[in-house]
């Protein structure tokens, strides 16, 4: 590997860094916003888990490779090194001022930002696939917020219809085991019924009494699943972005294409230190400063994020995090009567809406001065 090799390497390294300081938060916050874990566990609990998603992303997540290293291009456009490495450096920078200041952004919207801003100084409007970018990447990115708040609320008023609010398990229970009565020709005999099995919550104390209830988890357990794949989507659905870019620089750059693996390897390992380094004050700001929550509407939240990124990230439909699991997190606050705090609300919605610029300016000036270098 060259020098300009080893410096794309280093710049994103960079980027997977901010992504995972800023980013860990969104499948962890409600574990410890809801008092299931401390905050160390719940940012390793996330990082483990986000990691494994960006290594699996390798096998996972080829549509969004394609979609963020050529598809947002038009078609005979080739960026040259200080496009690709720009690109990447602006979406960088405003992810790690944003963890600074403590605002949770979408690194996906970074990342179109700086492309777009980065691609139109360098090649012109024409040299933007806007039909893409308007169909395939912001039009998820507007939706998905607004479905992950009404599909949190509904699930939640729906589950305080149907559930006890005292229950803290989720228990598995086999009804129905009485003996019925057959009639045959030659006489009336019994036979025994199908068991039935449903789902009903209770609590930890009353889970083992019932004979009929066979196995029980209580909601702290389920949460902690639902964080891993919440945690594990978000993996899938952030790694492949920034791979795609270290892809397009590396071979531009002389170095071996072929290593895509290395580059996954990479970008996860970025995401780790990030992680573990940085992760603590975004996880606050989501886990305390939004809405009071609990360890049931936590799991609910998580659960409805990973439905949500996971498929979008293996169908090459780019979602952001942030604003899924902001939007989960949000949805908890709107089904306790509006228990959000909105002067929160407004300054993220300011911080998600100024991204777009913002990283395209830090992209544009980071262009301008890898040519002043003479980057090639």
């Amino acid at each position: 590997m060259n020098l300009t090799g080893i410096a794309v390497a280093v710049i994103g390294a960079f980027v997977a860094y901010t992504n995972g300081a800023n980013d860990v938060s969104k499948g962890i916050a409600t574990l410890a916003g809801g008092g299931v874990a401390s905050y160390r566990r719940a940012i390793l609990w996330g990082t483990l888990w986000t990691t494994c998603g960006s290594i699996a992303a390798f096998g996972f997540s080829h549509a969004l490779v394609i979609t963020f290293g050529k598809g947002l291009l038009a078609a005979g456009v080739t960026p040259a090194l200080p496009a690709t490495g720009a690109a990447l450096i602006g979406a960088g920078l405003w992810v790690g001022l944003a963890t600074r200041l403590g605002l949770p952004v979408s690194t996906t919207h970074a990342i179109v930002g700086s492309i777009s801003g980065v691609m139109t100084i360098a090649y012109g409007t024409a040299g933007v696939n806007w039909h893409i970018l308007a169909g395939k990447i912001a039009l998820p990115l507007l939706l998905s917020p607004m479905l992950s708040v009404v599909l949190t609320a509904s699930a939640l008023k729906l589950w305080n219809r149907i559930s006890r609010s005292d229950a803290d398990c989720l228990c598995l229970e086999v009804a129905n085991q009485y003996p019925v009565l057959a009639a045959t020709a030659v006489d009336i005999q019994t036979a025994p019924s199908l068991p039935v099995m449903g789902l009903v919550a209770c609590r930890a104390d009353e889970a083992a009494a019932p004979p009929s209830r066979v196995f029980w988890l209580p909601f702290d357990s389920l949460h902690g699943f639902t964080s891993a794949t919440a945690s594990f989507a978000r993996g899938l659905n952030d790694a492949p972005k920034m791979v795609a870019l270290v892809i397009a620089a590396a071979a531009l750059s002389s170095s071996s294409s072929e290593t895509s693996f290395f580059v996954y390897l990479l970008i996860a390992i970025g995401i780790l230190a990030g992680s573990l380094h940085a992760g603590r004050r975004i996880t606050t700001v989501l886990a305390e400063r939004i809405t009071p929550m609990d360890h049931r509407e936590g799991f609910i939240a998580n659960l409805i994020t990973s439905l949500l990124v996971g498929p979008g990230a293996i169908l090459g439909l780019p979602m952001s995090m942030t604003h899924v699991a902001s939007g989960a997190i949000i949805g908890i606050g709107i089904q306790r009567s509006g228990a959000v705090d909105w002067r929160r609300i407004k300054a993220m919605g300011l911080a998600w809406i100024a991204t777009l610029p913002a990283a395209a300016l830090l992209g544009i000036l980071s262009y301008e001065l890898l040519r002043a270098v003479r980057i090639r």
